[in-house]
C-alpha cells in the first residue's frame, strides 16, 4: 500500500512539473512568436509617435485622375458655402483624403478584412485632419499582430496608387497595441461597474455617465455627474493595465438634503433679460420650460422664428418653482430629440424678474397671469413670442404662438 501511495505521489509531482514546464514552455512560445512577428514586420520609421510598419510608394507622377477628383472636391457647393468650416487649403486637403483616399481603402479593407468589421478584430482605423490640429492630413490603419492580409491589403491599394488614382502620402500602416476589438470589451466592462455605481446613488434616476476609449491613444475616457474621488481612484484601481481620464459634467448630481434649485439675491431687475427660459407649467415632478428668445433655422430649411422646449423629469417641482419664471436649466443626461424636448433636470437657476421701473408687476407674474388668461393649457407647446410693456397705458401686452396660431392676451398692470 505504501508503495502504490509512493508511486501515486510520484506520478502527480511528475504532472505537476510537466504542467509547469509546458506553461512556461507556451509562454516561451508566445514571447518568441511575438519577436519573430516583430523581425517579420520591423519598424520603417515613426510618425506622430506612431510605427509604420508597410507604406506605399508613390511609383507615379500621372496623378489625372487623382487631381480631376480633388478639384471636384475644392468645387464643391457645401464647401464654398462653409458648411464644413472655413475654406482653408488644409480642409481642402483634409476631405480630398477623405472622399478620395479613405474611400480606396474602406474599399481594399472590404475586399482584405470582409469589411470594417473584419479589420476591427485585428486592430483600428481613423483619421486625422490638419483642420483639427493634426501634423498631416491622413487615414491610418493600425494592426495589433501583423500578417499576410497586411501584405495584401498593401497590394490592392499599391494598384491604385501606380493607376494614379490614390496618393501614397496620404494611407499610413502601422503597429497598434490594441484592436477595435479590444476597445469595445474594454468599454463594455468599464460601463458594466460604473453602471452598478450609478445604481448605488441616492438619486439613480438622474445621474448620467459615458464611457469611449480613444481609438489613437488607448485612453479611457469617463464623462460623468456623480462618481466620486473615492470611486474614481477604484475604477483606476481595477482597471490598472489602463488610463482612466475623468471628466465632470457640470455640477455633480445633488445628494438628498443638498439643494437643486438656486435663487437670485435680488429678487427683480429693470434690465430686459436675454436668457433663460419661461417655467410655462410646473408639477409634482416635472415642468416645462420654454426659451424665451427665438432661433433663425431659415437658411437651413427650418423655421425663422422656432422658440426651444422641453419637459423636464424634476423631483418636488411645483414646490421649488412657479409658473412664469426664467430659469436656466442644467440637464442631467442626453436631451431626447422630439417636440419639446424630453430629459431630466440636475440643477435650476431662477433668474432675477424683469420689473420696469414704473410697472407694478413682474414679468414673473405677467407670464403667469397671462398664461392663464390664455386658456389654452395642455396640447400644442403654448410659447410667449413677445412680451412688451406698455406704459403709457399701464398694461402689458402678451403675445402666444400655439403651432400656427398667434394670439394676444392685454395684462392690466395692476396689483
Amino acid at each position: 500500500m505504501k508503495k502504490l501511495i509512493a508511486v501515486l505521489s510520484a506520478l502527480c509531482f511528475s504532472m505537476i512539473l510537466a504542467s509547469c514546464n509546458s506553461s512556461g514552455e507556451h509562454k516561451k512560445n508566445g514571447n518568441d512568436q511575438a519577436q519573430l512577428n516583430d523581425e517579420k514586420w520591423p519598424t520603417l520609421k515613426t510618425i506622430s509617435g506612431r510605427n509604420i510598419i508597410a507604406e506605399l510608394e508613390q511609383t507615379t507622377t500621372g496623378t489625372r485622375i487623382r487631381d480631376e477628383a480633388f478639384a471636384k472636391v475644392r468645387e464643391n457647393e457645401d464647401l464654398e458655402k462653409g458648411l464644413f468650416g472655413k475654406n482653408t487649403p488644409e480642409l481642402q486637403e483634409d476631405l480630398g483624403m477623405q472622399w478620395i483616399e479613405a474611400e480606396a481603402a474602406t474599399e481594399a479593407i472590404n475586399k482584405v478584412y470582409g469589411g470594417i468589421g473584419g479589420l476591427n478584430q485585428k486592430g483600428v482605423i481613423f483619421l486625422e485632419n490638419q483642420s483639427s490640429g493634426a501634423d498631416q492630413s491622413g487615414f491610418w490603419i493600425g494592426i495589433k499582430e501583423p500578417d499576410e492580409k497586411v501584405n495584401e491589403l498593401v497590394t490592392e491599394l499599391q494598384k491604385q496608387v501606380d493607376e494614379g488614382k490614390i496618393l501614397a502620402k496620404y494611407i499610413y500602416i502601422f503597429r497598434s497595441d490594441f484592436t477595435q476589438k479590444e476597445n469595445n470589451q474594454l468599454v463594455d466592462e468599464v460601463h458594466q461597474v460604473i453602471a452598478r455605481m450609478a445604481r448605488a446613488h441616492a438619486a439613480p434616476e438622474r445621474v448620467s455617465f459615458g464611457v469611449s476609449v480613444d481609438t489613437k491613444t488607448g485612453i479611457v475616457e469617463i464623462s460623468h455627474d456623480f462618481l466620486t474621488k473615492e470611486q474614481q481612484e477604484a475604477l483606476q484601481k481595477q482597471f490598472s493595465n489602463h488610463k482612466l481620464e475623468f471628466e465632470q459634467d457640470g455640477r455633480l448630481v445633488p445628494l438628498p438634503g443638498e439643494k437643486d434649485v438656486s435663487y437670485p439675491p435680488e429678487k427683480t431687475t429693470t434690465t430686459p433679460p436675454k436668457e433663460g427660459g419661461y417655467v410655462m407649467s410646473v408639477s409634482e415632478n416635472s415642468m416645462l420650460v420654454v426659451s424665451a428668445t427665438s432661433h433663425d433655422f431659415s437658411a437651413t430649411g427650418g423655421k425663422q422664428k422656432y422658440f426651444g422646449a422641453i419637459s423636464y423629469s424634476f423631483p418636488q417641482a411645483n414646490k421649488k418653482l412657479e409658473v412664469g419664471q426664467r430659469v436656466l436649466v442644467e440637464p442631467a443626461g442626453p436631451i431626447m430629440e422630439s417636440y419639446p424636448g424630453q430629459g431630466s433636470a440636475k440643477y435650476v437657476e431662477v433668474l432675477p424678474t424683469y420689473q420696469p421701473k414704473t410697472a407694478d408687476l413682474t414679468e414673473a407674474e405677467v407670464v403667469h397671469q397671462a398664461i392663464k388668461q390664455s386658456k389654452r393649457e395642455g396640447g400644442a407647446v403654448l410659447v410667449i413670442s413677445q412680451l412688451v410693456f406698455d406704459s403709457k397705458n399701464d398694461q402689458w401686452k402678451v403675445e402666444f404662438t400655439q403651432e400656427e396660431e398667434v394670439f394676444e392676451v392685454v395684462i392690466k398692470d395692476k396689483k
